[in-house]
């Protein structure tokens, strides 16, 4: 470990390897991940596409996991070397790495058989690995917009899906407000002022008979 400033990571303070708790990071996690992703070699890239479309199979409707930049994507939300994160799916670049180094060449060779029963051993073993390596492949597949256009193209639901909600919210699926009613709420309507708002005294309350 060293002494240098954290990573960009979020927008609260940093903390030093083995200071704070270890963590390198105080508040809520950085929108987007970090701002510099932590790199892998080729070989790990390789590992994390072919665990990517051996989670996601290849079909030819919809882009193939492997070719929308998961790689990149993973690097954003494992915690750089020397820092404990504490925000899900709690992955360490070390361990991280060192996971994709066993499964290795032999992984990425493999073919969809022995890469499956790969993958399930580390389910079995509970290893860790694989918890985090299925929540980065789902949840960076399906935020690529690339993703969400054949969502609209394949599936009859989604059709006016945009992918996340905010900031705009699902404004072609939200009904428009019902004016009457609400001319009669502002009418009959009433509310409490906040500090007009006292405490209930539960104290005589007995669940015994």
């Amino acid at each position: 470990m060293n002494d240098a400033p954290a990573p960009f990571g979020a927008p609260a303070e940093t903390a030093n390897p083995g200071e704070a708790g270890g963590f390198f990071e105080t508040g809520r996690p950085r929108i987007g991940g970090l701002l510099h992703p932590v790199r892998f070699s080729d070989e790990q890239a390789a590992v994390i596409n072919a665990v990517a479309d051996t989670m996601i199979p290849p079909d030819p409707r919809w882009p193939t996991a492997s070719e929308v930049d998961l790689v990149t994507f993973v690097g954003r939300y494992v915690t750089p070397s020397g820092y404990k994160n504490k925000h899900f799916p709690f992955a360490e670049e070390d361990d991280v790495k060192a996971g994709l180094d066993r499964l290795g060449r032999s992984f990425v060779d493999g073919d969809t058989a022995a890469r499956t029963q790969a993958v399930e051993a580390l389910e079995k073993a509970e290893d860790p690995l694989f918890e985090q390596l299925r929540a980065l492949v789902y949840y960076g597949y399906y935020s690529r917009p690339v993703v969400t256009l054949a969502i609209n193209r394949n599936l009859p639901a989604g059709r006016d899906y945009h992918g996340p909600p905010l900031p705009y919210g699902y404004l072609q699926t939200t009904e428009p407000w019902d004016e009457e009613l609400l001319t009669q709420a502002q009418e009959t309507g009433s509310y409490l002022e906040t500090d007009d708002v006292v405490r209930v005294d539960l104290s005589q309350l007995s669940w015994t008979k």
